[in-house]
């Protein structure tokens, strides 16, 4: 986090949180021996080649592209269509490039963690355990705005503000990023403040909402919410690389991640082992991309996880109407080019969430029209381009190329245009 601003938490970050299956990928041991003099080089690998030779030319030109453009040492990459897999490598697991990556590692998703929190929440409603309408004060009393609906928090309309903004908390992360919190300690950050604006009013993307969902999920089912992701969600589905962690530690293997977050001058901080407990389920767990790839394609078609009912019911969650919450005084649209619904977000015809957390960046899209899935993962939260604000603090060998963005999302972008189906309009 940089200081005085949360990017995880977004100061407004709508621009990356709005947005916000089929062949299997082989298994992470045939993708690890996999590596060819090119990777050994930290250059562009292809490890799975399932798709026509145009369009994975198309892809590949796309990748090498954006990575000169980014400011992190690697990144796994995947695009899944109904006629096959293209998966490829970049760049090194560690800052002074020395290992090449692999695309069997697992790294912290950051954000995509609620995805899963409110499917889960819509299972729950589904089996008549809770309604999307319950007030949150039902559960978890004396929050600001408790008559928000546990839908309104779902969508990020609550005005319950987030915890990741309060200065003590953001003291703490960066001076002691080891110290575990407990959910109860974090929603209480935001107790006895002010609310944003008036539930359903607004937009504004607020951990504290899906922090509070996970505690909802605990309290209706009695169990704790990594057993109920376990059974409802990562058995179902077949997510054996994924988990939602207790503590810091995570599977192997993984590589080192990076941010500039809570970094006043130098290079970056190397966030692999800072303690996610403080993200929980808006963002503490951990995958790698061949689950990655499966939970794109299911949050996108609801298959496996939700009724049609329930799906359409997400699908058709985003409301343009209601604009987003950009300070006192002041908002910005909403429109089917970015918008934010059932704790997914929208991007034209691609459904699907950002993830950061210091040290990672994972980008997950399913366009709707063709049934393709995109996803991207960078060992790097930082930001490049040529306009990057204050607070989106650069490193000094920044590319200063295009837009300032986050890593993950520019390369989906550039394979999504590659693919003929942009996630930014007029690209």
């Amino acid at each position: 986090m940089v200081r005085g601003r949360t990017r995880w938490g977004g100061s407004l970050l709508l621009a990356a949180t709005l947005v916000v299956g089929a062949a299997a990928c082989g298994s992470g041991s045939d993708k690890s021996s996999s590596t060819t003099t090119a990777a050994a080089a930290g250059g562009l690998t292809v490890v799975e080649d399932g798709g026509d030779a145009t369009t994975s030319a198309a892809l590949a030109k796309a990748a090498e592209t954006a990575y000169d453009e980014i400011s992190a040492p690697g990144a796994i990459m995947a695009v899944r269509t109904p006629h096959g897999t293209w998966v490829a490598t970049v760049g090194y697991q560690d800052w002074d490039r020395t290992v090449p990556v692999t695309a069997d590692l697992n790294q912290r998703i950051g954000s995509v963690t609620k995805t899963f929190t409110v499917t889960a929440l819509m299972q729950l409603a589904e089996k008549g355990q809770l309604s999307l309408d319950d007030p949150i004060e039902k559960y978890v009393p004396g929050m600001p705005n408790g008559t928000a609906t546990l839908r309104e928090l779902a969508e990020m309309r609550s005005g319950i503000p987030s915890y990741t903004f309060d200065q003590s908390f953001q003291d703490t992360i960066f001076s002691q990023p080891d110290t575990p919190w407990t959910p109860q300690q974090l929603v209480d950050l935001v107790k006895g403040q002010e609310p944003m604006f008036a539930p359903g009013t607004m937009t504004f993307y607020s951990n504290t909402n899906t922090v509070l969902l996970g505690m909802v999920i605990e309290k209706v089912t009695g169990k704790p919410v990594a057993q109920v992701f376990q059974e409802q969600i990562f058995q179902p589905l077949g997510l054996t690389h994924t988990t939602m962690p207790t503590d810091a530690t995570y599977p192997e293997p993984h590589w080192q991640g990076y941010t500039m977050q809570g970094v006043d001058q130098g290079g970056p901080s190397d966030a692999t082992v800072w303690d996610p407990s403080w993200g929980w389920t808006a963002g503490a767990m951990t995958s790698n991309l061949d689950d990655m790839l499966t939970w794109g394609d299911a949050l996108g078609t609801g298959k496996g996880i939700l009724t049609d009912q329930s799906q359409a019911q997400r699908l058709g969650s985003f409301d343009y109407s209601i604009p987003v919450y950009a300070g006192p005084g002041k908002t910005a649209a909403q429109s089917p080019a970015r918008a934010y619904g059932l704790g997914l977000g929208q991007a034209l015809d691609w459904y699907g969430h950002e993830g950061e957390i210091p040290g990672f960046n994972t980008y997950v899209q399913h366009y709707e029209p063709e049934g393709i899935t995109l996803v991207v993962m960078v060992n790097g939260d930082i930001f490049s381009g040529s306009n990057c604000s204050a607070s989106q603090t650069t490193v000094p060998s920044n590319p200063g190329i295009g837009p300032c963005q986050s890593a993950a999302s520019r390369i989906g972008k550039s394979l999504a245009a590659a693919l003929g189906h942009p996630l930014v309009q007029g690209s």
